[in-house]
């Protein structure tokens, strides 16, 4: 691997088990063998990490966005992989979720992509709610999924943000990913047929399992 890229993968490491706040450039060298001089002529400062793993992420993102329901039959279960991705990326990408009460405003690339990601992520759950109320596995006015998606949205994008500024373990081992997707089921599981839930939250289990 090149020394950038071990740079990189080292400080989206350390970022997610210590909290971006918590790492010193001084630490990251070390960590990765090098002097701190050597880290310094590939990346001037965290900030240029920040924005050099931020393309890494918006590249992840793309990815993620392309899951879309294609197989009626299998509607819960493409639905759990695609939570199954989110999950992954929430993970890989932790300390973007959890820190930017330590790094201030996003960086310009993730400001400008961010409204497109949020409105093609909420088309996204859309998509599947509508799918899955065709398939008859959800039973709800469909004037309700709208709502229903955006509440989906924000519960997994800014539950790790909500337990880390409330007190609360956010951390890695934590189970914080995997209580934001029990927190979004309650959203609608209500309004699922009992055989629905059982298949749902199987798939669920072997999608979070994989991620």
């Amino acid at each position: 691997m090149k020394t950038r890229d071990r740079i990189l993968e080292t400080a989206r490491e350390l970022f997610n088990a210590r909290r971006f706040g918590n790492v010193t450039t001084a630490e990251l060298a070390s960590e990765c063998g090098i002097a701190e001089g050597n880290l310094w002529y590939h990346f001037k400062n965290k900030r240029a990490l920040l924005e050099a793993i931020t393309e890494i992420f918006l590249d992840d993102v793309e990815v993620r966005l392309a899951r879309l329901p294609s197989d009626p039959e299998r509607i819960l279960e493409q639905y759990a992989e695609m939570l199954g991705a989110l999950m992954s990326e929430i993970r890989h990408f932790r300390f973007l979720y959890r820190d930017q009460a330590d790094y201030g405003e996003h960086t310009e690339r993730l400001l400008e992509r961010l409204p497109g990601i949020y409105r093609d992520t909420q088309t996204q759950f859309q998509a599947f709610f509508h799918s899955m109320m065709k398939a008859g596995h959800l039973k709800m006015s469909a004037d309700l999924i709208p709502a229903l998606a955006t509440n989906s949205v924000l519960i997994l994008r800014y539950h790790l943000e909500f337990l880390r500024e409330s007190g609360q373990d956010s951390d890695i081992g934590s189970g914080a990913v995997r209580s934001a997707v029990e927190q979004h089921l309650t959203l609608f599981e209500d309004n699922m047929t009992p055989a629905s839930r059982r298949t749902l939250r199987d798939a669920l289990d072997l999608a979070l399992e994989a991620a």
